[in-house]
């Protein structure tokens, strides 16, 4: 049987968000483009000056709206969803496709015990 990092692009593809919202507690560092950060501003009806000011940081001349220290559960309302879903950053949109979970088997395997969605799609491509 091929290894689960083999059937990447497969388990992909049956992946599911199921809204758990894990992977925005995760640590890890959230960078936005200018563009990107227009677009979460008009999702909260702000204007992007404004949302800088109280959502960014600035590090090594990147803007974030997130890091392990800096709003660690980024925009997780009280039912731990996304506020700004529709107009996500493209390193929300991509995940779980991050290098450093399809790194070895032994990564994907623990993502999925945090990623409801990515645990369902390994059963449902691997059963």
């Amino acid at each position: 049987m091929s290894s689960l990092v083999e059937q990447k692009d497969s388990i992909l593809e049956a992946f599911k968000c199921q809204g758990s919202g894990n992977c925005c507690r995760c640590p890890g560092y959230v960078y936005v483009t200018d563009q990107e950060l227009e677009n979460m501003a008009k999702i909260l009806d702000m204007n992007p000056a404004d949302f800088r000011q109280q959502y960014t940081k600035t590090r090594s001349g990147w803007t974030l709206v997130s890091d392990p220290r800096f709003r660690p559960a980024c925009f997780l309302n009280d039912q731990q969803r996304c506020k700004v879903y529709d107009a996500r950053p493209k390193a929300c949109r991509s995940y779980p496709d991050w290098p450093s979970i399809w790194k070895d088997d032994a990564s994907v395997i623990h993502e999925s015990t945090l990623c409801p969605g990515l645990k369902q799609a390994i059963d449902v491509h691997v059963s």
